[in-house]
């Protein structure tokens, strides 16, 4: 199971929150760090978009798309809502991973 020791929330431009996972990882880790966290959370990958420097799936969690990301600046993998509606969505994956939080964890 994969944990992180430190989740938190962010305001987003679109006044929205994002669940920053993690500032770990690299362009390489991401792609099986995110399907395996996919398969975990018992999300659904729709679309992957690759760009040089950031790598943005859109995932289905619970009847939301949302973004999840990994960006190398500043370095971190967070998921982010599409829209307002996804709100609901990332507020209850912030709590899963506060529940299965682990300070040793990414």
């Amino acid at each position: 199971m994969i944990r992180f020791s430190n989740p938190k929330k962010e305001k987003t431009a679109s006044e929205t929150e994002s669940l920053e996972l993690t500032e770990a990882g690299s362009w390489l880790s991401f792609p099986p760090f995110a399907e395996k966290y996919v398969r975990q959370i018992g999300a659904k990958i729709k679309r992957k978009i690759e760009a040089p420097y950031m790598h943005l799936w859109e995932i289905e969690y619970e009847g939301a798309v949302l973004n999840f990301v990994y960006d190398d600046f500043p370095n971190g993998i967070s998921i982010e809502p599409k829209d307002k509606s996804g709100q609901d969505a990332v507020e209850k994956l912030y709590k899963l991973a506060l529940s299965q939080s682990d300070p040793n964890g990414l």
